[in-house]
């Protein structure tokens, strides 16, 4: 028999007799029961057909306030490393272990915005040009910013972020904060205008992003002793050892003095993640960020004016744990959890999302 005190046994029972989902947290409580009674399932989810953090799946843009998109494309990175079209379809496998509700923020997604898994971007036109893809690309993001949604993507190379800004900023330059190991502002890169290594150069020559409301996070190693675009075009940029020895709460300061009121982008790329951390990743970098510095970063951009946001080069293959692609699907909730928040916030219209009509 138990030495257990009968009472104190009884009352052990009494706390585990209640149903799974019977929270003490009423506000969860309510969104998780309205999720369960349109048919989530919140335990087990079907990973066939199910879409990325348990959205709906549909491509219908009218009122649609926050869209989950992957791009998978690797046909324009400059190492012989591919495997950045595999990223979009294994986060969005990954993403169904997560919870849906962000406990350390409150913030719950589908409780403030209509959000949709939209899919991937399928490049039916040349799927092996690079031009065409990033011509696609373009095509798809324009329409989500004439319908007024805000993207959260999942990538696929850095490459895909060009077309993005250009689309995101055709009306108004955007502030950019670009978390990475590598600055992407070469020039004449080889021959080659349009790759993952020009990126945030392309978009400042297009004119969609302002170098004076952009900040670069986490460079180190490779490529750095080429990256004068940057600050000679007025860009501020930390490098990883100046994050690591200041801490992430004085760098989010100055991002967000740096990006101020203004609309802005988010762009990480997997490899500003240590590489012990990150092999997942088309160019590993060792020396860099950890996991929870770029969670506490990103949770420091509350209440900024953030209008689209990507986690660019996972590359899963090349990390058979599937640790990397674990940690990129717990940073890109973070990212989403940003994403509606930021959006609810800036529009002042808070509408649920619905698995059901």
């Amino acid at each position: 028999m138990s030495n257990i005190d009968p009472d104190k046994l009884a009352h052990y029972r009494k706390l585990a007799d209640r149903d799974l989902w019977d929270l003490k947290d009423k506000k969860a409580d309510t969104y998780f029961r309205r999720a369960r009674s349109e048919g989530v399932n919140l335990v087990n989810p079907d990973p066939v057909g199910t879409g990325m953090f348990l959205a709906p799946r549909h491509r219908n843009l009218t009122g649609l306030d926050l869209a989950l998109v992957g791009i998978p494309l690797d046909l324009g990175v400059p190492n012989p490393r591919p495997g950045t079209r595999m990223g979009p379809n294994a986060l969005r496998q990954w993403s169904l272990n997560k919870e849906t509700m962000n406990f350390s923020t409150g913030v719950m997604p589908y409780e403030i915005c209509n959000v949709a898994d939209w899919g991937e971007i399928e490049f039916r036109r040349a799927p092996y040009n690079l031009d065409a893809c990033i011509d696609e690309i373009f095509e798809a993001y324009q329409a989500f910013a004439e319908a007024d949604v805000v993207p959260l993507t999942i990538g696929g190379e850095h490459t895909c972020t060009f077309p993005i800004l250009k689309a995101l900023g055709a009306k108004e330059p955007l502030g950019l904060i670009h978390l990475d190991a590598h600055a992407d502002t070469c020039v004449n890169f080889d021959g080659v205008r349009v790759s993952d290594a020009t990126v945030i150069q392309l978009a400042v020559t297009e004119g969609v992003v302002d170098p004076e409301r952009t900040i670069q996070i986490g460079l180190r190693g490779r490529g750095l002793i080429r990256s004068h675009f940057n600050e000679e075009s007025g860009m501020r940029v930390v490098l990883a050892e100046e994050f690591q020895e200041r801490g992430a709460k004085e760098i989010i300061a100055e991002a967000r003095k740096v990006v101020g009121n203004g609309p802005c982008y988010l762009t990480i790329d997997s490899d500003v993640i240590d590489a012990s951390e990150m092999p997942g990743t088309t160019l590993p970098e060792p020396f860099g960020l950890y996991g929870r510095e770029v969670r506490d970063f990103i949770r420091g951009l509350r209440g900024l004016n953030i209008i689209g946001a990507d986690f660019m080069e996972l590359s899963p293959a090349y990390d058979p744990t599937a640790a990397s692609v674990s940690l990129a699907a717990g940073i890109a909730f973070e990212q989403f959890c940003l994403l509606a928040e930021s959006r609810a916030e800036h529009k002042g219209v808070v509408r649920k999302t619905h698995w059901k009509a």
